[in-house]
């Protein structure tokens, strides 16, 4: 009876894949509900999971290696949603636009689309995940977090290095689709807050690196470590959404060796003192 415990038989899994692939002659893989297939099989929802523990997308690995489906496409058509709610939330907004709308935009179903995100709150938390500095910048938050935890001396050219290049790869590797997240950032506030919290912990990380060379004496104390973690972020994200115009109005286009070089020079010389520690009293006297 429909909602018992029944122990699946051998045959269960056969008869779920059949009722899979007699449905997907008809509907798109992605519209199709486990219900619709174990209801197509005769089985219950335990059994279902009893051969397919990893629900719906191991069904479809399953179809895919007896040839009912092509590859998987599940990874690009998230991505493919992704990229088009990019477009459509900067185009139209993120009030104005709707899921119909991105669905469209993308090529899918709303019903494909609704498999991968529930909602726009689940697309923006996607995107934001996907194409902000974060990820970029982690490898290098970790590894100041160690570096200060286990009292490690610390390289401040090579940090510097580091962050400019997470910061330049950030803005820039992701192209067209960097930009359009950089825009949505000034242009709807909501989105603006959700990335604030979601980097805060990181640039804590950096401020703390930045106030423990200010309180050993290498770094000048009235330099403002939060000021500082925004300057060398606005200038790679600056270039990669005027790119364009940087390119018509100045003489040369620095690569990302020479621009990382530049900034991160830059921003050393303007905070670390002049004199070594201990010897500015002596120096004075």
């Amino acid at each position: 009876m429909a909602g018992e415990h029944v122990k699946p038989d051998k045959g269960g899994k056969a008869r779920l894949l059949e009722a899979a692939r007699q449905l997907v002659q008809k509907h798109d893989f992605d519209e199709i509900t486990i219900d619709e297939i174990i209801k197509q099989a005769g089985l219950s929802r335990p059994a279902f999971y009893y051969h397919f523990a990893g629900g719906k997308e191991e069904l479809r690995a399953a179809l895919v290696e007896r040839g009912v489906l092509a590859e998987a496409p599940a990874q690009d058509v998230r991505q493919q949603v992704l990229r088009a709610a990019l477009h459509v939330y900067a185009r139209s907004g993120i009030s104005a636009a709707t899921l119909d709308d991105i669905a469209s935009e993308a090529g899918v179903t709303k019903s494909a689309l609704c498999w991968h995100f529930h909602s726009k709150e689940d697309l923006l938390v996607a995107l934001l995940k996907q194409f902000s500095p974060h990820s970029f910048l982690q490898p290098v938050i970790q590894h100041l977090k160690h570096a200060m935890q286990n009292n490690l001396p610390i390289d401040d050219d090579a940090i510097f290095h580091q962050l400019g290049e997470a910061f330049y790869d950030a803005f820039n590797q992701q192209g067209d689709h960097a930009r359009l997240a950089i825009l949505l950032l000034y242009t709807h506030p909501e989105v603006a807050q959700m990335l604030t919290e979601k980097i805060v912990s990181g640039r804590k990380t950096i401020s703390e690196y930045i106030r423990k060379r200010q309180a050993e004496g290498y770094f000048r104390a009235e330099i403002d470590p939060s000021f500082l973690i925004q300057m060398m972020a606005t200038t790679f994200a600056m270039r990669a959404v005027a790119r364009d115009l940087y390119r018509q109005t100045w003489s040369s286009d620095l690569s990302r060796e020479e621009m990382v070089e530049q900034v991160a020079s830059l921003l050393l010389y303007g905070v670390v003192r002049e004199q070594s520690p201990g010897n500015n009293d002596e120096e004075e006297r």
